[in-house]
């Protein structure tokens, strides 16, 4: 009798792997930048999965790790299981822009696409023909990118993408550039190429920050946390296609994502321990990174929620103000770190200090936010200096930014201080001398979108 353990049958090698991978950057001041920390991902055969994330978050990072355009810091990029050395011969990638040299033909662009391939003119100009046919560019094989849309410019690049036959297709932000009729059109015909089963597309990777398009397309769908980017959640997507985004799993789906973002960037802190009876600003008492957002936007969303009382669901807002989930997410805690809205779960209030900057005139309004920017102990780094020097040099104030937030781009954070800084009356800098200086009362810059 045969006693011996049957053998587990082994896992399938994925297309393409992330093993424990870890990227740094260095900026333009010579600062080291961590944009990936671990990251471990895997794209399996015949599989969509979508990456979420934030801008900022790293997730064009991890694609480029993922096909070898990049080499991570540490850690290791696989290609059917075996270490991937250069970029990878099985994985092709379409852009948010379009790419294409505007010198040559559709037909000739598509076929940029073969470039690696040692294959005769005869299978070159079939696998060109085929390409452009499925992407439905059949009748613009002499055109020139001028000639077309933004749409059928996009098809152009996915047909050069396609031409190789990869294994894996890469997306990235692929279809953000494009109106929404064209955008869906295409993510259509894409799932219908992708879902063929006589067709050579089996997986595809996609990068977006759209979180309705990541639940319309993929089988699973990963979010990556912030500064420095990291894995968080990880969805399973079983809805059938066609799918309905009026469908309660779609949205319970897009729910949870939603839920997951806003919670990772508007945590919601118990109450701090007041201090001689005086309550404490939420970021003095730590150092806290501030968005990169403009002083305009700041006002301009304070200015919407005073004019639409009703608009208080964060996905309301997003819709109102017509910018995408993260960005809305960006300038809502650029209003909150300022404490002048707060942010309950998904809703957004007024706190009694927003009431008063809203009710403000100009001068007020700028009053407030002076006194606000002031409790940031971030902003701390400039104003202590400026009190000991009558001007300090940018690149020590960056130095020292870069040692406090040591996964924030300096160079964009010293930016942003210095516009918030500058509008509240704090402090100027002057770029062609380098230097960060106190301006005289009354200097204070008009134009809150700088």
């Amino acid at each position: 009798m045969n006693t011996s353990t049957p053998s587990l049958k082994e896992p399938p090698v994925p297309v393409a792997e992330l093993r424990a991978v870890t990227k740094t950057f260095m900026t333009a001041g010579n600062h080291e930048l961590k944009v990936l920390d671990n990251i471990d991902l895997a794209v399996s055969e015949g599989e969509f999965l979508a990456l979420l994330g934030q801008s900022g978050s790293g997730k064009s990072t991890i694609l480029r790790c993922l096909t070898g355009l990049i080499v991570p810091t540490s850690g290791r990029a696989l290609a059917n299981g075996k270490p991937l050395n250069g970029v990878n011969p099985d994985a092709s990638v379409v852009f948010q822009t379009f790419a294409l040299y505007p010198w040559l033909t559709v037909e000739q662009n598509v076929a940029v696409g073969l470039m690696a391939r040692k294959i005769g003119r005869a299978e070159r100009d079939a696998a060109v023909d085929r390409a452009i046919e499925l992407i439905g560019l059949g009748n613009y094989h002499s055109a020139f990118p001028r000639e077309l849309s933004g749409g059928m410019r996009q098809r152009v690049g996915i047909a050069r993408a396609l031409v190789s036959q990869p294994k894996l297709l890469c997306l990235d932000e692929a279809f953000s550039a494009l109106d929404v009729l064209t955008a869906e059109n295409l993510r259509q015909e894409l799932i219908s190429l992708w879902r063929d089963p006589g067709g050579d597309l089996s997986s595809v990777f996609m990068v977006t920050h759209n979180i309705e398009e990541a639940v319309e397309m993929a089988t699973r769908i990963v979010v990556v946390f912030p500064r420095p980017g990291r894995i968080g959640l990880v969805l399973e997507n079983k809805l059938p296609y066609p799918r309905d985004s009026k469908d309660p799993e779609f949205q319970r789906l897009v729910s949870v994502i939603h839920e997951c973002i806003t919670t990772m960037t508007l945590p919601d802190l118990p109450p701090e321990t007041p201090v001689k009876g005086e309550p404490i600003s939420r970021a003095r008492t730590r150092m806290e990174s501030i968005p990169l957002v403009p002083v305009g936007q700041i006002l301009g969303l304070m200015s919407i929620l005073s004019d639409s009382p009703d608009l208080s669901n964060i996905y309301d807002i997003s819709d109102e103000i017509g910018k995408e989930f993260g960005e809305t997410i960006a300038i809502l805690k650029a209003a909150e770190i300022l404490e002048l809205i707060d942010t309950p779960r998904q809703e957004v209030r007024f706190t009694e200090l927003g009431r008063k900057f809203v009710a403000a005139d100009r001068l007020g309004k700028r009053a407030i936010f002076e006194e606000q920017v002031f409790k940031l102990r971030l902003f701390h780094i400039i104003i202590a200096l400026l009190k000991e020097y009558e001007e300090v040099e940018a690149e020590r104030v960056i130095k020292d930014i870069g040692s406090a937030l040591p996964y924030d781009n300096p160079e964009k954070i010293f930016e942003t201080m210095i516009a918030w800084g500058r509008y509240a009356g704090l402090m100027d800098y002057n770029a062609k001398t380098g230097m960060v200086f106190v301006p005289e009362d009354g200097d204070a810059v008009e134009d809150a979108h700088i």
